[in-house]
């Protein structure tokens, strides 16, 4: 056996240790080796299902591994979103958090099963887009001030659906009842795609919902659009006035969402999603789908995600407060 000196055997630890760490270093370095599995806490169909797969696969050409869509929906989207919390930080799983799932979860749910700061990290904001308020085609309305007098005059009859308890669409319908001292059914469905069915049908009287989810059925005549969340009017509604517009001074709701990866997901791979994200946010598919459908890309750093998040959380808390929403 080979007895070496104190000094040499202190040189030989060293030695090992920085091994080690160029080992982990080149082992992060070659991700991704293999596909990736991209977390939607929405149902397949629905409007954030129909944005997000053209930039998974943008995502996934950047990369050189697919990135496969994963529909998990359920819950406000805490089923898909707990998922990604608890899965390994790998950046094998990554997900999609949304202006619900990231800030407003957090006060409709005090036992909320993820902490959305504690439990992921941002990687980098994709999306945004303004809500739109549909309703039957024989609905006895045909604007969002016809909505309010009718409501008026008819307290608790009109229903309103919405993609579940604590959604934004369910916020802004909370918001615009509020704000108008008007009484309305609200009416949760496990999908926005289940409720505009609903509405097309004649089940169902208004709901708001992005326009990615809608725009269909605005296009072939099934519904009719009453007006738009958005403080300016959406592009490819040009003709369908804003709520701000339409009476209700300064109301507004915009959906946001981005790429977010399991808390304690190496920087070195949080770095070159981010990048992969900004490349496919300037995809001609991406690009195209989003214009068609009047979605904005919005790339940030990881540090500007976090931000909007922590801004995020206590205004839509005062909402949550304001509207007298809840859960339970």
């Amino acid at each position: 056996m080979l007895i070496f000196p104190s000094r040499a055997r202190r040189a030989i630890s060293l030695c090992l240790g920085l091994l080690a760490i160029a080992g982990g270093s080149a082992a992060r370095a070659e991700w991704p080796e293999r596909s990736i599995k991209l977390i939607v806490p929405y149902v397949a169909g629905s409007g954030p299902d129909v944005v997000l797969r053209p930039i998974a696969e943008a995502v996934g050409r950047e990369l050189g591994q697919p990135v496969v869509v994963d529909n998990r929906g359920g819950a406000g989207g805490i089923v898909g979103t707990q998922l990604l919390a608890t899965s390994p930080p790998d950046g094998y799983t990554i997900g999609f958090g949304n202006l619900v799932t990231l800030a407003i979860n957090k006060s409709m749910y005090p036992k909320l099963a993820y902490d959305p700061q504690r439990s992921l990290s941002p990687v980098s904001l994709a999306i945004s887009n303004a809500l739109v308020l549909i309703a039957r085609n024989d609905f006895p309305a045909s604007n969002v001030q016809e909505l309010i007098d009718y409501a008026r005059k008819h307290p608790g009859k009109v229903s309103v659906g919405s993609l579940g308890v604590g959604s934004s669409a369910h916020l802004a319908g909370e918001m615009l009842k509020s704000e108008t001292g008007t009484s309305m059914l609200h009416v949760p469905y496990k999908s926005g795609q289940q409720a505009v069915v609903d509405i097309a049908g004649g089940q169902l009287d208004v709901m708001i919902d992005n326009v990615a989810g809608v725009l269909p059925f605005i296009r072939s005549g099934q519904v009719k659009v009453l007006g738009a969340t958005s403080l300016k009017r959406v592009p490819v509604l040009p003709d369908v006035p804003t709520v701000d517009e339409s009476g209700l001074k300064g109301f507004e709701v915009v959906s946001w969402g981005g790429i977010v990866v399991p808390a304690g997901t190496p920087r070195p791979i949080i770095d070159k999603l981010n990048a992969a994200v900004a490349k496919a946010l300037e995809d001609p598919a991406v690009l195209q789908l989003n214009a068609t459908l009047s979605v904005d890309a919005t790339p940030s750093t990881p540090e500007q995600f976090a931000a909007l998040i922590a801004t995020e959380i206590p205004r839509w808390g005062a909402m949550v407060k304001r509207s007298g929403a809840s859960a339970d």
